[in-house]
């Protein structure tokens, strides 16, 4: 551990008053112990957000975040838990030490600083050309013809390259920078000993990161030219598959509404913007990524594709559902008729009609389910089965069997034929999946239900009381390593409170918000939220003891349930070790008989 770089964290925690920082982003209203206002972080019109000056941390009772100051400002400007620091401490005039980085860190480090330098030179030169030059005026009349306003064109910061092979690149010399670095950002490139600029005469849309930084650029032809689109190579700053266009911008309009549009290219993200739409991403042309969708996935739960109408769109809308539902992320698709993109459809018949089709969008799985059936011959039962087949991996990804039941009845509908067959086959693949990857379930509550919230609650005062009596930990340390916490997250949150045994509660709290982990501080902001226990030792053991036979009950029962399903799933298969499983469910049963009676 670098001591020098944890002792500047903690100067920069102890210099970063809690609600001066978050007073800074959004308007704050005092009302007892609490200061309340409007997430930022959803949409919302009666303030859940509450932020608590005494003991320096935030926690939204609406979509259940919170955490100390800089988590606040990680989510509040979509940055790394490093760059957080860094913000508050240039906002306390802190220095950074550099003694915790290699001299490798630092040049990587400026070098990255340098291309952003770049970057933004670059941007003020193709605003400069659109704006100023007699060649410029041709480009702005193609905006304008395609619906887009001066308004959107500073917005996008939208611009023009010179039709010349060195318009950029003598320029930009002029300003101290070196033909390395401009190859090394993807403006000019070499060939053979020559230098020459990439983008020659075409409309210039940079592409930013988060907090709006240029990192990149396209640049489209506005006639039949080929290649109709050009795109900065990846960089130290930019990667395809971490970078969603016009997130800068739709950020706040995204958590607005708690929707995302997804599109496939900036120029379809730049006309729905010009429409009026503006919680509109996309995904720059590139398949839509893991990265993407978890990008996403901080921001809203809910995504609409709006991919291109043709065979290709349609069918990387059906691939970007799974990664999108893998995410935890809510799909539908949209479909735009006539074989149109979203620009052409959106600039022809506006934002109203567009709107429409976001309303009507299909489930992502239903989605799925009507393309396969499209892309098969169902005309006859051998066509059926292999359709059926091909589709059974998408409702293995649903997220519960009631849904995938749903799903597996409106199939049978479409194909017109027996569900019970379609659910037998579904069946057989999710068992040889199940012993294909060794994951038949164990008793280690793969197949158990959602948390309760009467087992939360356990959970989270047993935490509460771990907390602020680190000392009762001990009395219950072994039962907990037999039964542990449902929720992952707790159950690191109690891994890490025993850690810091004999801690004080201060010391304990600023530990757990320290480590930087989103989803601990989230739930550590949860707990403490609640209610103290103002109480003496006799009571504190007795709700202590509550917690802990409610949380052994639902470990006892998920037991019980894992083992049965095993025995039907050994049943179906006329497994001998169906009889080994029996047994076990029959001993858990007495067990939780025995404790907690029928």
């Amino acid at each position: 551990m670098d001591q020098q770089y944890e002792d500047f964290k903690k100067q920069v925690k102890d210099s970063s008053d809690i609600v001066d920082v978050i007073g800074g982003y959004i308007s704050l209203q005092k009302k007892g112990r609490y200061y309340w206002a409007c997430c930022p972080f959803h949409g919302e019109k009666t303030p859940s957000f509450s932020v608590d000056k005494e003991r320096q941390f935030f926690y939204c009772y609406g979509c259940h975040t919170g955490g100390d100051v800089f988590t606040f400002v990680q989510k509040i400007e979509n940055s790394t838990f490093p760059e957080a620091v860094k913000s508050l401490a240039a906002r306390a005039n802190i220095p950074v030490p550099e003694s915790h980085r290699t001299a490798a860190d630092v040049r990587r480090e400026e070098k990255r600083k340098e291309m952003y330098r770049i970057n933004d030179l670059a941007c003020r030169y193709f605003s400069a050309c659109l704006h100023k030059t007699k060649a410029g005026l041709a480009a702005l009349e193609y905006f304008h013809n395609r619906g887009i306003t001066d308004t959107i064109i500073e917005r996008f910061s939208l611009g023009f390259s010179q039709p010349s092979f060195n318009a950029l690149q003598t320029n930009m010399v002029k300003k101290g920078c070196t033909l390395e670095q401009l190859a090394a950002a993807g403006l000019i490139r070499n060939k053979n000993g020559h230098y020459s600029d990439f983008f020659v005469n075409r409309v210039m849309i940079p592409i930013k990161d988060p907090r709006g930084k240029v990192i990149a650029f396209g640049g489209r032809v506005m006639d039949d030219g080929l290649p109709k689109y050009l795109n900065t190579g990846e960089t130290d700053i930019f990667q395809k598959r971490e970078t969603l266009f016009g997130l800068d911008v739709a950020l706040k309009p995204i958590r607005e509404a708690k929707e995302a549009i997804i599109v496939e290219g900036y120029m379809d993200a730049i006309s729905l913007h010009a429409a009026g739409i503006n919680r509109v991403v996309a995904s720059l042309g590139t398949a839509f990524s893991e990265q993407h969708a978890k990008l996403l996935h901080r921001i809203t739960e809910n995504v609409v594709f709006a991919y291109d109408s043709d065979d290709a769109g349609r069918r990387n809308a059906v691939r970007a559902v799974s990664i999108a539902k893998k995410a935890g992320l809510s799909v539908r698709v949209l479909n735009v008729p006539e074989g149109k993109d979203p620009d052409e459809y959106v600039r022809r018949v506006g934002r109203d009609a567009f709107e429409n089709l976001v309303k009507n969008a299909w489930n992502g799985t239903e989605f799925q389910i009507r393309y396969t059936i499209s892309k098969n011959n169902v005309s006859d039962l051998a066509g059926k089965v292999q359709c059926v087949s091909n589709i059974i991996p998408y409702l293995q990804e649903c997220s519960t069997e009631i849904e995938a039941a749903g799903y597996i009845k409106f199939l049978a509908q479409q194909l017109v034929i027996d569900e019970g067959l379609i659910r037998g086959e579904y069946r057989k693949k999710v068992v040889a999946r199940s012993f294909r990857n060794n994951t038949v379930p164990q008793a280690s509550g793969q197949y158990s239900k959602p948390v309760p919230s009467v087992l939360e609650q356990a959970e989270s005062n047993l935490l509460l009381l771990f907390f602020r009596y680190s000392g009762m930990i001990d009395f219950y340390r072994e039962i907990l390593q037999q039964i542990g916490f449902v929720s992952p997250v707790r159950q690191s949150i109690y891994e890490k409170i025993c850690k810091l045994e004999n801690a004080d509660f201060s010391m304990v709290k600023e530990s757990l918000f320290a480590a930087g982990d989103a989803d601990i501080n989230t739930e550590t902001a949860r707990i403490l939220a609640g209610e103290d226990f103002a109480t003496d030792e006799e009571d504190r053991k007795r709700i202590a003891d509550d917690c802990i036979r409610k949380m052994q009950q639902n470990f006892l029962q998920r037991a019980y349930e894992d083992h049965r399903r095993l025995a039907d799933t050994y049943a179906s298969m006329n497994d001998p070790r169906f009889h080994e499983e029996i047994k076990i469910c029959n001993e858990l049963r007495g067990k939780i008989t025995n404790l907690y009676g029928n």
